[in-house]
Parts: C-alpha cells; sequence; structure tokens
C-alpha cells in the first residue's frame, strides 16, 4: 500500500522503517512546520511533502493514512482520511475525549473504512501467547494485575505531551498502555476506581505528570479467565522513573510476568515467564526477530472492517476507562 503520514513527530521514525519491512511504502508525508518536514524528507527520503495536512488525508495518490497528530487532533484528520476512503492507522490515544472517539467510530461506521490504533505490543506474537496462558486457566483464580509503563525525562522534549489540551500527560499517553493491556489480555473490567496523582505544574489544568490508580475488577467477556472474588488492578504511569513497561498477571496457581512486554527490549529474545507456586518458572520465547509495527502495519491492509471495528471498540472502552480516571483525579 501507499501511505500519506500526516504528522512528523518522533514516533515517525520507527514507523518510516515499518511500513517499508512491511513492503509498503511511504510516498507522502504532511506536517505544519515548513523547515521541520523539509529536514524529515532528506532524512527518510520520502518523495512527497506538503503543509496542507487535508489534502494528505484525501490524495489520490495513497491508499492508507498515518495520524500521528497530537491526540486533539487525531479525530478531524482521520474522520477527513476515512471520508476519503483511506485506511486509517491512528496513533493512541484515541483522542483527547470520550466524545471524539465515539465521532471516530462513527465515521467508520459511516464510510465502512477500516480504522486500526496503533497500539503495537498486540502484533506480537509474543503477547498472543502470554494471552493464551492467562486465558487457559493455568495460573488459576486471577487475584492481581500490575502493569507499570514511565518514560523518564520526556517532557525534556517539548512536544505536546506536556500540553493537556493537546492531549498531553501521562494518563492518556502510558495510561493507555495499562488499561488497553488490562483489557485486551484478561477480558476485565473495572467497577471501581480511586486514583491519586501529581500534576506537570500547579496550575489545576496542567497536564498528569504521574497517576497511580487502584481499580477494583470483575470478569468481562466469555473469553475471561476465572476472576478471584479480590481481584484488582494496579496502573502506574509516569514521566519520572526510568524506562518501564513491565506487567504481571497473578493467580492462586502461577502468576505470568513480562518486564518488555510493549515491545522487546531485544527482538532476539522476546521473553515472558510463568512463576509456579512451587518456587519453579519456565521462561517462554515467541516471536523471535518480528518487527511487531511492521505487523500492525500488515493489518490495516488486510483487516476487514468488522475486525476493525472490534478493534476500535476496545480502544473507546480503554478511552472512557481513561476518562473515568482523570475524573476521579480531578474530585
Amino acid at each position: 500500500m501507499r501511505w500519506a503520514f500526516v504528522g512528523i513527530g518522533r514516533v515517525t521514525h520507527r514507523m518510516v522503517e515499518a511500513v517499508r519491512a512491511a513492503g509498503h511504502e511511504v510516498t507522502l508525508a504532511a506536517g505544519r512546520d515548513a523547515k521541520k518536514l523539509r529536514d524529515w524528507q532528506d532524512r527518510f527520503g520520502v518523495s512527497q511533502v506538503t503543509t496542507d495536512l487535508h489534502a494528505a488525508c484525501e490524495s489520490n495518490q495513497v491508499d492508507a493514512v498515518y495520524i500521528a497528530l497530537p491526540p486533539s487532533l487525531h479525530a478531524e484528520y482521520a474522520i477527513r482520511s476515512l471520508e476519503a476512503g483511506k485506511r486509517v492507522l491512528c496513533e493512541k490515544a484515541l483522542s483527547v475525549t470520550l466524545d471524539q472517539a465515539e465521532e471516530i467510530r462513527q465515521a467508520v461506521l459511516r464510510t465502512k473504512m477500516p480504522l486500526v490504533h496503533a497500539t503495537a505490543f498486540p502484533h506480537h506474537p509474543r503477547s498472543q501467547a502470554m494471552r493464551e496462558v492467562i486465558l487457559s486457566g493455568e495460573l488459576g483464580e486471577i487475584c492481581r494485575v500490575s502493569v507499570a509503563c514511565s518514560v523518564g525525562g520526556i517532557l525534556e522534549r517539548q512536544d505536546h505531551r506536556g500540553d493537556a489540551s493537546l492531549g498531553g500527560g501521562c494518563l492518556l499517553d502510558l495510561g493507555w498502555y495499562c488499561v488497553y493491556s488490562t483489557l485486551w489480555l484478561t477480558g476485565f473490567r473495572p467497577t471501581q476506581i480511586k486514583s491519586i496523582g501529581t500534576r506537570v505544574c500547579a496550575e489545576p489544568t496542567s497536564a498528569w505528570y504521574q497517576v497511580q490508580t487502584l481499580a477494583k475488577l470483575q470478569a468481562g467477556a466469555a473469553k475471561s479467565p476465572q476472576a478471584h472474588r479480590s481481584l484488582v488492578a494496579s496502573w502506574d504511569c509516569g514521566y519520572e522513573a526510568a524506562g518501564r513497561k513491565w506487567i504481571e498477571i497473578a493467580g492462586t496457581k502461577a502468576s505470568v510476568i513480562c518486564d518488555d512486554f510493549l515491545r522487546p527490549w531485544d527482538v532476539e529474545k522476546p521473553r515472558f515467564w510463568v512463576h509456579g507456586s512451587d518456587g519453579k518458572a519456565r521462561a517462554q520465547l515467541d516471536g523471535v526477530g518480528v518487527f511487531q509495527e511492521a505487523q500492525m502495519v500488515r493489518s490495516v491492509q488486510t483487516a476487514s472492517f468488522e475486525e476493525s471495528l472490534d478493534g476500535l471498540s476496545l480502544a473507546i472502552e480503554t478511552q472512557s476507562i481513561l476518562s473515568k480516571i482523570d475524573a476521579s483525579l480531578e474530585d
């Protein structure tokens, strides 16, 4: 497929490689700053660029559009692309508000064009293997879900992440992974939420710098594993601690643990561990050498409208839970 990149921020650097690894072509890139756009073009060797973002969404020279703008702009440009008959890959968070996320869903329903959100870890075979273990019953009744995602020093980049009005802050950024991974891996849904957090600065509308949430969970899908009556999730995200992408699903018989679940630190060692109550553990290796972002790109080409709608529904549910966490922090 021929791709247009709408937005040229840091996140696009890996995605150019992913598109090409998938056997596709980055045909066109659009950015709001002409100088940065020329520098980006020189670096990545893309033949066509434009500062007209709407034109990029509607270009008859592309088949798919990657929306890599701040979350506050996702709905506008994703909808514009869908209405132009393009397949869409939209960065997370899906939007700033739940209403905007619903607008995206309505556009998908109206146009019957697939939209995939750019949460890459489910496209790795290791993630699929982890989910199989969790759903198999091997862990017994699930008691705890613990997820920690942090990136230290990220605000020094001075991008949209420091601006709440643009969809910045750790909650919509890294909190997305905490919530989405819980839903996707277990099928559990929160019934109670309690959170504490620290803002970037003292202003009451400032973006969230760190957020910790405890959520009471219950089984919410037919495929959910058996839930213990004490089932609780701990979601920890922030911009202060050194890089973490850690998850544990703990049961009455065993636990699944992965210290780099968002993307393997070493693509040749995509491991996770199953720890038993007898003190023994097995390491499981799945998807050696897999470039998960390239797999995600391929899914945009192959996904049916119905398949993309299922994935979008889970993304909107994630957006809804993040909205509830944010509201609880503001009380």
